[in-house]
């Protein structure tokens, strides 16, 4: 069992933020400029001009020169502030779908590096209804319209970027998971231990072939203190199903009543900010300090109608040390996604 430090303190920097807080002051929101737009713009005709696909495409295919001192804000919002941002105006009307993949890819570049989100080396997903059912544990509630539970991504960053939503439902609700920290320290510190010890995670087959291709190998906590800073990684229904793998041994009530409360506490009144996001937001989270989930969403009949939202996992350049114990979610290393052969950096690490 590896060890740990553990925070007995609460958490009072501007990443343990309630609902109100979030209302009250609205300084995560940044509405593009006209300049900044066309910037952007621009930069889209050069990349097509030059033929690049988005996965193609770095920092200096798409120049971006008056955009830099807002991404440097939106990273230390990210890294140092509440962990969330929305950027407002992404051209996106009037746009391709793959037109759309480059614009976002270009900005992307500047605010970090994208890293995969299945064994296809995906780079940027569709989130979007597909016809799966969330009942089924293999399954990853972004192919639905199911209601998610409570969880966090992969990568520094989740970033989403909205086409088109929903014909009813769909909203988003963030919480700070340290916030949450706060009131189990609180009022619950029978669940600091489970917490800070960790779970296996039901890995759906995003795993290295072999014996851990459907689970972590090692336990991934919740909550890690490490080098001053506290940080979690939650995901409700991959740490509930994990139990039901072969190797993975039975949660205990503690455990299982661990990870429900944190749950129950991201969706309640004082934690859970419900974010409706419009075609053309950008929304950035901070997979270490923030907790995301959706509403269950009702499609349009038409096809071009439907739900979209774009999704890229993004590491940073300023971003916090982590152990392994914590940064490795899916056997390929600190802050890697899903195991695809040849990915750089990957490296498969078991115990």
């Amino acid at each position: 069992m590896a060890e740990y430090e553990m925070l007995l303190e609460p958490v009072n920097d501007a990443s343990a933020w309630t609902r109100a807080d979030m209302e009250n002051d609205r300084s995560w929101v940044y509405e593009l400029s006209a300049e900044e737009i066309s910037e952007i713009e621009s930069a889209l005709q050069q990349v097509q001009a030059k033929g690049l696909a988005h996965g193609e495409i770095r920092e200096a295919d798409f120049p971006l020169p008056h955009i830099g001192p807002l991404v440097g804000k939106l990273r230390d919002q990210i890294e140092d502030g509440r962990g969330i941002a929305v950027l407002k105006g992404m051209p996106v009307q009037g746009k391709t779908i793959e037109q759309q993949e480059l614009l976002y890819a270009g900005v992307a570049a500047h605010i970090g590096h994208s890293i995969v989100q299945d064994p296809q080396g995906t780079l940027i997903d569709h989130v979007a209804d597909r016809g799966m059912s969330y009942d089924d544990i293999a399954v990853r509630g972004y192919t639905t319209n199911a209601e998610l539970t409570p969880h966090c991504d992969s990568g520094d960053i989740v970033s989403l970027l909205c086409v088109r939503q929903a014909k009813q439902g769909g909203i988003n609700t963030l919480a700070s998971s340290m916030a949450i920290y706060n009131e189990i320290l609180a009022n619950h510190r029978e669940y600091l231990e489970p917490l800070y010890t960790g779970f296996h995670y039901n890995l759906r087959g995003s795993g290295p072939p072999g014996k851990y291709a459907d689970i972590t190998a090692h336990r991934v906590p919740v909550y890690s203190y490490h080098q001053g800073k506290l940080s979690c990684r939650f995901n409700q229904k991959a740490m509930l199903t994990a139990e039901q793998l072969p190797g993975v041994p039975p949660l205990s009530q503690l455990e299982k009543d661990a990870i429900n409360k944190v749950a129950e506490l991201s969706v309640c009144e004082e934690y859970g900010t419900d974010v409706m996001l419009e075609s053309g937001d950008l929304l950035l989270l901070s997979n270490h300090t923030v907790f995301h989930t959706r509403a269950a969403f009702t499609d349009s009949d038409q096809p071009e109608e439907k739900r979209l939202l774009l999704r890229k996992w993004i590491n940073i350049p300023n971003a916090r040390e982590l152990t392994r114990e914590f940064g490795d979610h899916y056997n390929t290393g600190i802050r890697q996604g899903p195991w695809v052969e040849g990915e750089p950096g990957q490296v498969v690490e078991v115990a």
